[in-house]
């Protein structure tokens, strides 16, 4: 029987965005001094909890600032891992927010230049299964909140019409317990 598997996702920080464009995975786009004092209120929760085997991030310079501050709470390494990148709105990075469709993200391919849920709960589950392949039981991810929040979305068996109202602010925390024979038990342990 497989152990059991916990998952701690963590949202990156507010970014300092004065322009307030999308800026998916344009470069450039760092911590505010908020988001860096909502990491290390981040950093202190997990800090709390039992031991982590492993500490992962987005390539992103704002998860990599991110999980900067985590490392040196939890005094750990970091990996990066290209799975865990924004979502992909290449069609409307630089643009206001105004200019997405309403929704933006869709189950299936709708909109040219925006990644669909499909594409994103799919990369996302791919490298839980690559962590949990490598024997770690006790992980902590630094993402953004929308592939975080398919994922949620997707343990929780809600629909992806949820995603806009769903509670997810920077530096917020989801615990994932996922277990082989039991339904997947998610909460939210920091916010």
């Amino acid at each position: 029987m497989a152990r059991p598997f916990t998952l701690y996702l963590v949202r990156h920080g507010e970014v300092h965005n004065p322009d307030g464009i999308i800026y998916g995975r344009i470069p450039g786009f760092g911590l505010s001094e908020r988001g860096q004092d909502q990491l290390r209120a981040s950093g202190r929760a997990l800090a709390a909890l039992p031991p982590l085997d492993r500490l992962y991030a987005s390539p992103m310079q704002r998860a990599q600032e991110s999980v900067a501050i985590l490392a040196a709470a939890l005094d750990m390494d970091v990996l990066t891992d290209e799975l865990l990148i924004e979502t992909d709105v290449s069609g409307y990075q630089g643009q206001t927010f105004d200019a997405l469709p309403k929704p933006y993200i869709t189950e299936e391919p709708v909109h040219e230049g925006l990644e669909c849920a499909s594409s994103i709960r799919r990369r996302l589950l791919q490298w839980v299964e690559a962590v949990r392949s490598t024997g770690a039981r006790r992980v902590a991810a630094v993402s953004h909140r929308d592939p975080i929040a398919v994922a949620v979305l997707h343990w929780q068996g809600r629909d992806l019409d949820e995603l806009p109202g769903m509670d997810l602010p920077p530096g917020g925390v989801y615990e994932v317990e996922l277990e082989e024979g039991a339904a997947p038990r998610v909460r939210q342990v920091a916010t």
